[in-house]
């Protein structure tokens, strides 16, 4: 499932990678897999329920969540990283799309309740908006040639505001108290399992293994890590560089979507602030997982694997009540560490491939 591919060096060969030029990430994931190891003997010796049924269901869940996510912002930061491409509206789109997909329903608690919908009709509108809104900011990107940073920051305004709207029209009342509801397929989303395992999670591996097989093994995918690499080396080889960062754009937004009604569904509510602060921790399951910032590389295993990690850290320090403000402390170092070996890293990898070519 590997998908680590360096730039090619003509325009010749830029969509196609070349064996001899991938570079191994198997430490990376091994090193992955044993911080999860101790990490969960750790958070187990602190508080024993750590490796409970229900607790490793919950960690389940919010992996799954944040994963989904994460892999919608990897593919972001594979194609565009060269650009400064990011994608912090994640957050707030995840927030909109619980909202229209809870509000659209009609079956919200002694509330307006203006329309009702089909629950599938529901979902496929809230992720049809979160799509567009990801390919609106992919559009001002490539087309005005506008920062990444910028433009996703004020679609994050622009998000959670219309996340406010949309709530005050369904409960007919501006307030941040939020949508009650009941619906089959959104327990489906947040509460159904298959045996021990999630429902979600299952949507959760399928979708990783479809996005690992396009960055793999179809030109699309590979032209994503050819534009990351280089945007002039893309363009060159006949890449639509435009159309591309939008469709990732897009990707990102309807997946963060999918997080949301993912988050609606486990609370059974959506509410304004809903996810708020999310985005570090799915920026962090990306990063962590070995998704370079400088674009070009990246593995949507170890984007699993982040996604596992950062939910286990979330549930750990949950569980040994350690103050809201300390876990930021402790995220913020580790996603700094991690921007840092990614630094390092990069230096590293240039100065062989100097070496190999001088």
């Amino acid at each position: 499932m590997s998908t680590l591919t360096e730039t090619p060096a003509s325009p010749r060969e830029a969509s196609k990678p070349k064996a001899g030029r991938r570079l191994p990430i198997q430490g990376q994931q091994l090193a992955l897999v044993v911080l999860i190891a101790l990490l969960a003997g750790g958070f187990a010796s602190q508080s024993p329920e750590f490796l409970s049924t229900g607790s490793i269901e919950n960690l389940l869940r919010s992996a799954s969540m944040y994963g989904i996510v994460g892999l919608g912002l990897t593919i972001v930061i594979i194609s565009t990283g060269s650009l400064g491409g990011i994608d912090l509206s994640v957050g707030s789109m995840m927030a909109l799309g619980g909202a229209i997909g809870a509000g659209l329903l009609g079956t919200a608690f002694s509330a307006a309740n203006p329309v009702k919908l089909p629950a599938v009709v529901a979902v496929l509108i809230a992720l049809v908006v979160t799509g567009v809104l990801g390919s609106i900011s992919g559009l001002l990107i490539a087309r005005l040639k506008l920062a990444p940073f910028a433009v996703t920051l004020g679609m994050m305004s622009v998000a959670r505001g219309l996340t406010y709207l949309m709530i005050a029209w369904a409960i007919g009342s501006a307030n941040t108290a939020g949508i009650t509801f009941s619906d089959p397929l959104f327990d489906w989303f947040g509460l159904t399992n298959y045996g021990p395992i999630p429902a979600i999670t299952v949507l959760f591996v399928v979708l990783a293994a479809l996005i690992a097989f396009m960055l793999k093994a179809t030109p699309f995918g590979r032209s994503l890590f050819v534009l990351g690499g280089n945007a002039d080396n893309a363009r060159l080889a006949g890449i639509n560089v435009r159309r591309t960062i939008v469709i990732v754009f897009a990707i990102s937004g309807l997946l963060a979507g999918l997080g949301g009604l993912i988050l609606t569904g486990r609370l059974s509510s959506a509410t304004p602030l809903a996810a708020t602060g999310y985005e570090l921790d799915v920026i962090m399951v990306a990063v962590i997982g070995g998704t370079s910032l400088a674009g070009g590389r990246g593995s949507i295993l170890g984007t699993v694997l982040a996604a596992i990690m950062v939910s286990e850290i979330n549930t750990g320090l949950d569980m040994m009540n350690v103050e809201s403000f300390y876990q930021y402390l402790i995220k913020g170092t580790i996603l700094v560490l991690a921007v840092v070996l990614d630094k390092v890293y990069q230096a590293r990898s240039s100065r062989k491939l100097a070496a190999a070519s001088a």
